[in-house]
């Protein structure tokens, strides 16, 4: 998957175990403090950029446009005293402080997950929070299931595009139940092939665990540091 690619050769400064806990602490932290906010948000807007370059500017563009639009409802609508007023559309000073608040925890928590999703596969996740044998291969093969069935469903949708199958709201339902059905089928003939393949390897029904060795343990404690500092301030 092209996006597995991008977490296997993203460039990670803190990385192991370390990486996850430290994520995991900051999320806490962030949920406490205005100033642990701004930390966070900028020391980890760097470690993506730096993991991922323009790749990370792409992926939090997506959540920001749910984002925006509903910290513009929270601007517009909550009373107090007024500061802008344009026609019927009024900003107030309890609005604004509750749009800026909403955005920086919200934005802050998004750039904290972001690291950890752009530097992070899912068997090192689950490797690494200790989960129960039975937990993990659970996650891990829902996770595969819901790759295959977005692969076939990409396959499918472009070969009813080259028929014109979605030209016309008749053509539309046709080809919706058509290709639901055949989504149905091509996952179960998947999932045949998937536990074929886990044979295959001698799959003994214990998921292998992730080996890796924590790096840049000096800076994460820092960074854990910076943010507890913060929740002083």
């Amino acid at each position: 998957m092209e996006f597995e690619k991008i977490q296997v050769s993203s460039k990670k400064v803190v990385d192991g175990p370390v990486k996850i806990w430290l994520v995991i602490y900051t999320l806490i932290l962030v949920l406490l403090d205005f100033h642990v906010q701004i930390f966070a948000l900028i020391i980890f807007s760097i470690l993506c950029f730096h993991a991922t370059r323009s790749f990370y500017l792409l992926f939090v563009s997506v959540p920001l446009l749910f984002l925006l639009p509903a910290t513009l409802v929270i601007l517009l609508t909550l009373e107090g005293e007024p500061i802008l007023k344009i026609n019927f559309l009024k900003i107030t000073d309890k609005s604004l402080e509750t749009a800026a608040n909403t955005i920086l925890r919200s934005f802050s928590a998004i750039t904290v997950m972001s690291y950890l999703v752009l530097t992070t596969t899912l068997p090192e996740f689950l490797s690494a929070l200790k989960l129960p044998n039975f937990l993990r291969e659970f996650m891990a093969t829902t996770y595969r299931a819901i790759q295959i069935l977005f692969n076939e469903a990409e396959k499918l949708k472009k070969a009813s595009d080259s028929r014109l199958g979605f030209l016309g709201l008749k053509r539309q339902f046709r080809s919706v139940k058509i290709v639901s059905i055949m989504i149905f089928l091509k996952s179960m003939e998947k999932v045949e092939k998937f536990e074929m393949a886990k044979e295959a390897r001698c799959y003994s029904g214990k998921f292998p665990s992730f080996s890796n060795e924590n790096k840049g343990l000096p800076l994460a404690i820092l960074i854990a540091l910076l943010l507890t500092l913060g929740v002083f301030i």
